[in-house]
């Protein structure tokens, strides 16, 4: 007997259900609120174990076909210059810009044009009401029809109506304190194919991204705590950008003019959906109506065709749909619950609100960019190594080989085994010794009478520790260091482990090369950027770390909470000080 489902959504996770469940057998519908296929959208990007997915449904080379030919990411100064650049070229894929980049509708579109030969779409209407027996859901719609189904899954977006129908009050949201909206704007002839983006202050951004069909694709962000933005009526939401942009500088003009006539604007106040449960009898959650990890985490996509496989799968080879919805959330939760995982002060971070945090931003991006550590900067954009389904287990009988689960095992590198405890050791003392003896060598004190003699004699604020502390300090965060490093090179080679390595010994450089910029140089200004943008680093490090070893990033935040007291204070003595430096 033929399962009937219905899917509700025709975006990426629904399209791509409905392609795995149909071409299996099942009598598949899907219905859409939008009147007609939506085909608008920003930027996505598939990576990792979601490529494979692709791959598998033979859709890879059309989605690069399809890509929006962006070459990376550029963060834009005040003066419209190149601050720092991420290349795609420098960072094989693996940073902000992708190489399997792709906007949201044209994906939707691919899965969609493959997914109607094996399902029914039913445009313009919507589920109002979810009856479950113990035979079948009973459904109801907006247009007055009333069915029954073995199975609904609902794959709508964070916002999904029909979830909040079936699991009333479940949901309990973290916002990630950034409103951001997306919309279509004409191209100019100076719009290149790169991602531009330009911070303003008070936690503002524009960014401005390339597409195929001859338009430019512009985002408005602004971190800052949610008041309800995303209920607002659109004329109110535009109003409000035109006031909070007004004065923002760059294209910030062009973009909210053409904000007025555009067709595909889309406002919302970013949060993260946290459900116990993914499904309730008969009806099962999947893709952002699931576990929107927002576009802060850079894999909502990749999760979407992922899971929509795992779904899939286990529907088609479970022998009930209580043993197909468990089994299928146990294979995801761990990938969500890592892209889940990021950091309260991520989205602070990258949108700075003052003109010191934008600077300091854009001295991280350009250390990020260098080529001895845009490699492991690359790593933190990706998603790095985690959690994955095991794929294997849906292996189609129709293909040549199994789906796979992205992971290359005769790769020897990617069994490869970390330092033995001697060569952790000393490597660690390699590098903090380096460190350590640049650091002492400009030191402020009686060996260096010239420097201390000039330290002493700068205006610092009253909040200034004694030179003792500093000495105490030192220490103390340099143990902390030398702790990490050493859990960090004893862990087994990987992407995640790999990033973390590259920032430990980025940061144990920047060390010393601060205390050079401050002491021997001068260079007050200089060095508050430097130590802002080791604050950056020193949390990039902690958030990597505590991918692949929790002690060695616990170990990382008293660094950076002393940088940025440090931070304060280096800016404050630039700042009371405008003659003892350059």
């Amino acid at each position: 007997m033929t399962i009937k489902i219905l899917v509700t959504g025709a975006s990426v996770a629904g399209n791509a259900l409905a392609w795995w469940l149909g071409r299996a057998g099942a009598e598949v519908t899907v219905v859409e609120r939008a009147d007609a296929f939506r085909d608008g959208g920003q930027n996505v990007d598939i990576r990792g174990v979601g490529r494979t997915v692709i791959r598998s449904m033979g859709l890879e080379g059309a989605a690069l076909a399809c890509g929006t030919g962006e070459e990376g990411t550029a963060w834009i100064d005040a003066d419209g210059h190149i601050a720092a650049c991420l290349g795609t070229d420098a960072n094989s894929g693996d940073g902000p810009t992708a190489e399997m980049e792709i906007l949201r509708g044209d994906l939707a579109r691919l899965l969609y044009e493959t997914a109607r030969d094996h399902a029914t779409y039913r445009f313009g209407d919507h589920v109002m009401a979810v009856e479950q027996t113990a035979a079948a859901a009973c459904v109801t719609f907006a247009s007055g029809v009333a069915e029954s189904y073995d199975a609904v899954v609902v794959a709508e977006g964070v916002g999904s109506a029909t979830r909040d129908l079936v699991f009333p009050g479940e949901n309990k949201p973290r916002w990630m304190n950034l409103a951001i909206a997306y919309f279509t704007i004409p191209r100019q002839d100076d719009d290149d194919r790169l991602w531009r983006w330009y911070h303003a202050p008070g936690g503002r951004s524009v960014s401005l991204r390339p597409d195929r069909h001859g338009t430019t694709r512009a985002m408005l962000t602004v971190q800052k705590p949610p008041e309800g933005e995303q209920a607002w009526g659109e004329e109110r939401q535009k109003a409000w950008l035109r006031e909070t942009f007004a004065d923002a500088g760059w294209q910030a003009p062009r973009v909210l003019d053409a904000m007025a006539d555009t067709g595909d604007f889309y406002f919302d106040v970013l949060r993260q959906i946290r459900m116990p449960r993914w499904s309730n009898g008969r009806v099962v959650l999947c893709g952002d109506a699931a576990w929107c990890v927002t576009p802060i985490g850079g894999v909502g996509t990749t999760l979407a065709v992922t899971g929509a496989r795992v779904l899939a799968g286990e529907m088609i080879r479970a022998a009930t749909l209580t043993d197909a919805f468990g089994a299928y959330e146990r294979a995801m939760r761990p990938m969500v619950d890592k892209a889940q995982g990021i950091p309260r002060f991520a989205p602070r971070l990258a949108n700075p609100h003052s003109r010191a945090g934008i600077a300091t931003l854009h001295a991280a991006m350009a250390v990020a960019s260098r080529p001895a550590v845009r490699a492991a900067a690359g790593k933190l954009f990706g998603g790095g190594d985690g959690p994955q389904p095991d794929l294997s287990r849906y292996a189609d009988p129709r293909s040549d080989a199994p789906a796979g689960n992205g992971t290359d095992v005769a790769n020897p590198a990617a069994m490869r085994r970390g330092l033995s405890p001697v060569a952790a050791v000393g490597a660690v003392a390699l590098v903090l010794g380096a460190s350590a003896l640049v650091g002492r060598r400009n030191a402020p004190d009686p060996s260096h009478p010239g420097i201390r003699r000039w330290y002493r004699r700068l205006d610092k604020p009253g909040y200034t520790p004694p030179d003792a502390a500093f000495g105490a300090v030192w220490p103390l965060l340099e143990a902390g260091l030398a702790i990490g490093g050493y859990r960090l090179l004893r862990r087994p080679s990987g992407t995640a482990r790999n990033a973390a390595v590259g920032l430990w010994l980025a940061n144990t450089a920047m060390v010393g090369g601060w205390t050079e910029l401050f002491f021997r140089r001068k260079r007050l200004g200089a060095s508050a950027v430097a130590s802002g943008a080791m604050v950056a680093s020193g949390a990039a490090l902690a958030a990597t770390a505590a991918k692949v070893d929790r002690p060695a990033a616990a170990s990382a935040v008293p660094f950076v909470a002393w940088l940025g007291f440090a931070t304060l204070l280096a800016e404050r003595i630039r700042r009371d000080n405008p003659e003892a430096g350059r």
